[in-house]
């Protein structure tokens, strides 16, 4: 009986750990990448970090003047643009311990930003060209 007992414990043990091990860590995204020479890598990087790394991609498109992606005409309608989609919710679309509401997003743009020495296009009343609906993916 005691033998039954202890085992019932450690498995319930090994269950709690299992579960409390994939409990924070929230969706995941899988990113394949190829560089110059065609070499491929892959990594998981959590929905978050996706979100951060596209910012990144789009402050430096900006920087290397490429046009900016989903229509725009300028990166200041389309980084207006990006704050007024964020802005309609008020939570972010995943899981995260940095960005509490929608406009802490919105505050990491500028902020990334600002680090570049680039204008953060603060959203003035009329200034919001409502193209799409959705933040760009990436």
């Amino acid at each position: 009986m005691q033998t039954i007992h202890s085992r019932r414990i450690i498995v319930l043990l090994l269950i709690a750990t299992l579960l409390a091990g994939c409990a924070g860590r929230g969706r995941t995204i899988r990113e394949y990448r190829t560089d110059a020479s065609g070499g491929m890598s892959v990594s998981n990087v959590s929905e978050e970090q996706y979100w951060k790394e596209r910012v990144d991609e789009r402050i430096a498109a900006e920087i290397a003047k490429e046009k900016p992606e989903a229509g725009y005409d300028t990166w200041q309608n389309y980084w207006r643009w990006w704050y007024s989609v964020l802005r309609k919710k008020k939570k972010p679309p995943f899981k995260s311990d940095e960005f509490k509401k929608a406009e802490d997003m919105v505050n990491y743009i500028k902020e990334k930003r600002r680090a570049k020495g680039l204008p953060t296009y603060e959203e003035g009343p009329s200034a919001a060209p409502t193209q799409r609906e959705e933040p760009p993916t990436g």
